[in-house]
């Protein structure tokens, strides 16, 4: 599918023998003729959120900035692994120890408000999307070894870039004056010897009067880790009630192995036992799958790279510049091998002539031991030489077998990115500059998938007489899905084997900017700056799935293809007016028409910087912003999920967290046996929820109001001493989401006689047996989102003389998450600032120190992270063995030498080797591997010859 995205914008303003070459890249300033004498030789800089070139770095939104030292020192290899510990990001992170639900994408969240809310721009400009999906931009897309900084706005930013900066904008600023070569080697393993990930990359810059040219080479490979690397991965662990009422955590497997359901006259389920072949009650302790040894707990990437910055003066008052980058990423995920589920596939079958699933076994086949063969050897059933002592024959049956032949199913992703940028800058006139430029970008996907098994050859594959009808079948034999594993053939999986399906994505944006900056007269504080520009944005995509992926013939379901596209048209301004010495203000405004249902949108923004004194300023601003719906929200069609959910009716006498109204509806529903003390379920259940787009109704833009206020300390007598603190306040109103299952689950049960809304999501029963039903729901501008809290930030530095060392530095920040509210008319609202769930985590504080000691020729750092503990979302600490997860501190050290043209960096990343935290809705390894260290200690050496 297409996308035409929005504009983002970011200029480049030229002035007279320089231009700024990023929107936010401070850089030397030279004044015309007609500068006023006062501005002569004063460096002018433009700062992330603004395009107006200033004489100071002083702005009304809190910026964090974070140098390529900063990036060398914490001995990652991309950008995702460096801010998925920085304060401001919260809730998912996609990377590479992301594997169930990854597709080798990498991207962060600020302030948990999601991956479409936060803002990617490479030198101010746009990069590519997702845009088959949430459109958010992946980070293996920028050219790691050329970063020359890392600007995060902490504020919403859409009247200067847009769309997507409701949370605000990661602005990655890239070398563009660099001359000589620089080859470096990166390694680096964790104490085990495993998650190995090494790197090659070569920068090259050469200048003339006239211009420069940079490039750029890197080659990365992150090598597999998987879950039965480490042991508090290998089990999937589940809390159990012991005979003193407490719970313990204990291994939990899938009932997806071999077991036998369905069996007609005969309650409960069954399976073959492989000591004796007899059939037996299925007995959870020892008969479950553990699904999670196999499963990826770092993900294979492999990366190349090309990109090159250059700029050169055409003419006195013209500059021509280009960006050209590309990137190949291979990458891979691992899940358990595929199972014979029981979900209803679009196949019809040859015997039944309805819809076939894909666990039924007929009475014909020769191993099901319920089956034409069930007499034992006297021909007599139940009698003691009997394998199936319970009476029953000539029976169809289902089995939910695990083809742990296959080796897990396997995910590969190749994907292709390639952008390039071209455009003029220069002045106009006296005291105005303008930037032209184009950006094209392009993205193409291909996801390969293995090892899952065909619907349209079960039915084939487990019946005699369609079997011997089919040659291939015929050649590889019946399949007996009720066996010990290992034995299905490597024949027989090939047979009912849907290997290699190809899934492709295409996603082209095109951009136009044209942008004016300038000053133009007087205040008491100096020169008003102002800028203007008009954008235009087109993006498209296409999906392309498989034909068995399009005709729903494999257990991984069906997709639709798509394809789509849009375009924009926006105009800006901006203006930075100083009243007096002590006071500015800040006003831009940005207007956007969009060719879908996104329509028209008008933004707007205020801020304000005042000095109260010479060490104290205050900032403070209030935005209006909005996000349009990309082509995957505007293409939505039915989409099926399998989340875990929280059956409220488990140990319901026990809970803290229910009303007396779920009690009586669960008793009602599920009976006195499966209730009381001791109701317990057992193992993590997940039901099919699927949504849908709103009937009749048209997505809208989200649309969102930031309000800022903070105070700047600085100038002390203490030189080096300066820190900030700053409030904010988000909030999200039409917000594309669809209701959380375990909300509509819970809103149905509180109500008397389940006769809420929510129970309309169930439509064929709230609960199946004893467990949740599947729900249905829709998609669209359902809720509203809004998050508050606290940053602050503290930096010293001081000379020093000793140890030849002459500079001491310490850095302390941190966010205080205040609340996280979401909020939908059918479920309510609900609080989750200090939760953990299946793949989110929203501590409330998480604080970042540095102390670092500097000499002309060595450094060393000691790094500190803190993530404060974050209570389980769903269930409550009376009836788990873990609710919380555990508040937790990383240490890293890294220290650097420098003789002659060599550079030498060596670090230990979690110098204390600690385990993530266990909770008990982690959905993921036990945990989630996006918010926390799961690698455990690393060792990492980085050699650098600089020529």
């Amino acid at each position: 599918m297409y996308n035409n995205s929005r504009l983002a914008s970011s200029i480049r303003k030229a002035l007279t023998f320089g231009a700024l070459s990023a929107l936010t890249v401070p850089l030397s300033f030279q004044a015309s003729a007609q500068s006023t004498p006062s501005n002569e030789g004063v460096e002018k800089i433009s700062i992330t959120g603004s395009r107006i070139v200033r004489e100071e770095f002083a702005s009304s939104s809190a910026i964090s900035v974070f140098d390529a030292e900063d990036l060398k020192n914490s001995g990652v290899t991309s950008i995702d692994e460096f801010l998925k510990f920085t304060p401001a990001v919260s809730g998912f992170q996609l990377g590479a120890t992301t594997n169930n639900g990854n597709d080798g994408q990498r991207k962060v969240d600020l302030r948990g408000l999601g991956f479409n809310r936060t803002l990617v721009l490479i030198n101010g400009r746009r990069q590519i999307g997702d845009l088959n999906d949430d459109g958010a931009v992946d980070l293996n897309s920028v050219p790691f070894n050329l970063v020359e900084r890392i600007e995060v706005l902490k504020d919403g930013a859409s009247t200067i870039y847009g769309t997507d900066a409701i949370a605000g904008v990661i602005n990655i600023i890239l070398k563009d004056d660099f001359e000589g070569v620089d080859l470096q080697f990166d390694h680096g393993r964790s104490a085990e010897g495993d998650a190995q990930n090494t790197s090659v990359s070569v920068v090259m810059g050469a200048a003339s009067e006239k211009g420069n040219i940079v490039i750029g080479l890197e080659y990365n490979k992150q090598k597999e880790m998987v879950q039965a690397d480490r042991d508090w991965a290998f089990d999937g662990l589940y809390s159990e009630l012991q005979g003193d009422g407490s719970y313990l955590a204990v291994p939990s497997g899938s009932s997806n192995s071999r077991r036998i359901r369905g069996v007609p006259g005969l309650a409960g389920n069954y399976i073959v036992d492989e000591t004796t072949g007899q059939v037996r009650p299925f007995d959870p302790s020892r008969d479950t799958y553990n699904f999670s040894p196999v499963n990826a707990l770092v993900t294979p990437n492999e990366r190349w790279q090309m990109a090159l910055n250059g700029k050169y003066e055409i003419a006195d008052d013209t500059q021509a510049y280009m960006e050209a980058s590309y990137t190949r990423r291979t990458s891979a995920q691992r899940l358990a091998p595929d199972a014979s589920f029981g979900v209803t596939a679009d196949y019809i079958g040859i015997v039944s002539g309805q819809a076939q699933r894909n666990d039924l076994v007929p009475a014909s086949n020769p191993f099901n031991p319920f089956g034409v063969n069930a007499s034992g050897a006297d021909g007599v059933l139940g009698t003691a030489d009997d394998l199936n002592p319970y009476g029953i024959e000539n029976q169809t049956v289902r089995v939910n077998r695990r083809f742990v032949e296959s080796g897990g199913r396997r995910f590969l992703q190749t994907a292709d990115t390639f952008r390039f940028v071209t455009g003029l800058n220069g002045e106009l006139g006296s005291d105005i500059y303008y930037d032209f430029a184009y950006t094209f970008a392009q993205n193409e996907v291909v996801n390969e998938t293995k090892f899952y098994h065909r619907f349209d050859r079960w039915e084939t594959a487990v019946t005699p007489e369609l079997c011997n009808a089919d040659p291939a079948c015929a050649a590889a034999g019946v399949i007996d899905p009720f066996g010990p594993y290992g034995s299905i053939s490597d024949e027989q999986m090939a047979f009912i084997s849907a290997n290699s399906l190809k899934d492709l994505g295409l996603a082209q944006m095109q951009l136009w900017q044209f942008n004016l900056t300038g000053d133009f007269g007087e205040l008491d504080g100096g020169t008003i700056g102002w800028s203007f520009g008009i954008e235009h944005r087109k993006e498209k995509g296409d999906f392309i799935p498989d034909e068995f992926t399009s005709e729903g013939l494999t257990t991984g379901g069906a997709a639709d293809p798509q394809s789509g596209s849009f375009s924009v048209d926006e105009v800006y301004g901006e203006v930075y007016l100083p009243v007096t010495s002590d006071l500015a203000v800040e006003m831009s405004a940005r207007y956007s028409e969009y060719d879908t249902s996104a329509g028209e949108t008008f933004n707007y923004k205020i801020g304000v910087d005042y000095s109260i004194i010479d060490q104290v300023r205050v900032r403070a601003g209030y935005a209006t912003g909005f996000r349009a719906p990309n082509i995957s929200e505007l293409n939505q069609q039915d989409e099926t999920d399998f989340p875990v959910v929280e059956s409220y009716c488990e140990f319901a006498d026990r809970r803290t967290d229910i009303t007396d109204t779920i009690r009586q509806n669960c008793l009602a529903l599920l009976g006195e046996d499966n209730l009381g003390a001791d109701g317990e379920f057992g193992f993590a259940w997940q039901s099919a929820y699927t949504t849908s787009a709103q009937e009749g109704d048209e997505l809208e833009a989200e649309e969102s109001v930031t309000k800022t206020f903070g105070l700047i300390f600085d100038n002390f007598d203490i030189e080096g001493l300066r820190g900030s603190i700053d409030y904010w306040d988000i909030k999200v109103d039409g917000w594309i989401e669809s209701d959380d299952i375990n909300s509509l689950l819970y809103a149905c049960l509180n109500s008397p006689n389940l006769t809420a809304t929510a129970c309309n999501a169930f439509p064929n029963g709230l609960y199946d047996g004893i467990f949740p039903g599947d729900a249905t729901g829709a998609f669209g501008n359902l809720g509203t989102l809004s998050a508050k809290g606290i940053d602050f930030e503290a930096e010293y530095k001081m000379d020093v003389n000793f140890a030849n060392a002459n500079t001491m530095q310490f850095r302390l920040s941190g966010s205080y998450l205040l609340e996280r509210i979401e909020d939908f008319p059918i479920v309510g609202a609900s609080e989750t600032a200090g939760t953990a769930e299946g793949a989110a985590v929203f501590p409330e504080l998480k604080v970042n120190g540095m102390i670092g000691l500097n000499s002309d020729d060595w450094s060393l750092n000691w790094d500190i992270i803190y993530i404060g503990e974050a209570d389980d979302r769903w269930r409550p600490a009376e009836i788990t063995s873990d609710a919380k997860a555990e508040s937790i501190v990383y240490h890293d050290l890294v220290a650097t030498y420098t003789f002659s043209n060599v550079t030498l960096t060596a670090g230990i990343n979690n110098v204390t080797d600690e385990d993530p935290p266990y909770f008990h809705s982690a959905f993921n390894a036990n945990t989630e591997p996006g918010a926390y260290d799961v690698i455990g200690r690393r060792y990492f050496v980085q050699t650098k010859f600089s020529f």
